[in-house]
């Protein structure tokens, strides 16, 4: 098979592996927590180096799929993160998923998003630096632990 027929097989198994993720996605939040979602993708790939390019196709992909199958009326940020938030620790990327509310016309609006140090990760606009984030993961212990507090989280426990 010469370059051309690798490139449509290539594109067809990415279309669907990521058709597979973000139904993967669906049917996990179901029956598990968030946290315990994100833990199965954390595990960052020290492997693979990190490759823009790929993570624009991929990110690109999951944007169909949800067009598709949208998760709801209001938006696909949250599978979309989630999703995008396992292809990049898969290619090496120390991301961090973000959910966070603001005040809307309507009362509460959410939103997910992800990070890279302190920029947002593959995400369309800057609405959401207008996010007060109410969860991340992973966590960052550095700025939830102060003098003299103590954390307990999932049997981990953390003392200053």
């Amino acid at each position: 098979m010469g370059p051309i027929g690798f490139s449509f097989v290539h594109k067809c198994w990415t279309i669907l592996r990521v058709g597979v993720v973000v139904l993967g996605i669906r049917l996990a939040l179901r029956y598990k927590t968030l946290p315990w979602v994100l833990e199965q993708f954390s595990p960052c790939s020290m492997t693979v180096e990190p490759d823009d390019a790929a993570m624009k196709i991929l990110a690109y992909y999951v944007d169909r799929w949800l067009r598709l199958f949208p998760y709801n009326r209001r938006g696909n940020c949250f599978p979309r993160s989630l999703a995008l938030y396992r292809f990049a620790r898969q290619r090496g990327y120390l991301v961090r998923f973000h959910c966070g509310v603001r005040n809307a016309a309507f009362g509460l609006d959410g939103h997910a998003w992800l990070t890279l140090g302190s920029e947002a990760f593959h995400e369309p606009g800057k609405h959401w630096q207008d996010f007060t984030v109410t969860f991340s993961y992973p966590p960052d212990l550095t700025k939830m632990v102060s003098q003299g507090s103590a954390i307990h989280s999932q049997g981990l426990t953390l003392e200053s």
